[in-house]
This record gives C-alpha cells, sequence and structure tokens, in this order.
C-alpha cells in the first residue's frame, strides 16, 4: 500500500540535526527525513509502552524489577532483530 507523505517544516535544535545527520552518515537513514521520522516513532512507541504498563500495574500491581529486566532484554533482541533485518535491505 502507498502511503502519503506529508511536507512540513521544522525548527530544531543544531545538535538535534547533527544527531539525524549522523544516522544518515552511518547508513542507519537514508537521509534527513527518515532519521527525524524514526526517532518520532521510537518516541510514540516508548510512550505507548509507558501506557501500557501504566494500565498493567493499575489493574494487576507492580511489575516485579526480574519481570522488568527480562522484557528489556527481549525488547533489546527483538529490537536488534528488526534493525539489522531492515538494513540488510
Amino acid at each position: 500500500m502507498l502511503r502519503m507523505k506529508e511536507r512540513v517544516t521544522i525548527s530544531i535544535e543544531p545538535e538535534a540535526l547533527e544527531a539525524a545527520r549522523a544516522e544518515v552518515a552511518s547508513g542507519r537513514a537514508p537521509n534527513v527525513s527518515v532519521a527525524v521520522e524514526e526517532s518520532l516513532k521510537t518516541t510514540a512507541r516508548r510512550q505507548a509502552m509507558r501506557e501500557a504498563v501504566a494500565l498493567w500495574e493499575d489493574e494487576y500491581g507492580p511489575i516485579s524489577e526480574e519481570a522488568r529486566k527480562w522484557a528489556r532484554r527481549e525488547l533489546q533482541k527483538a529490537w536488534g532483530e528488526i534493525s539489522s533485518s531492515t538494513r540488510a535491505r
């Protein structure tokens, strides 16, 4: 499915722009727009995860530190697999 993108103009701090350019220079992003878009998506995913954890804890109580460590490891493995598979394209 072809998804339309919307062109916008933004102002960002020079350090943030350099971080996006570094993503491009390292090959992790094809251009600055994609680097910024991926950063925004990551922020949104993290916020969604925080909200999901809060809902879980409201329903079932606090998540143990052991369970949190396990989840972090699993998420890091999953994101590592996704990142390396997308770079290979």
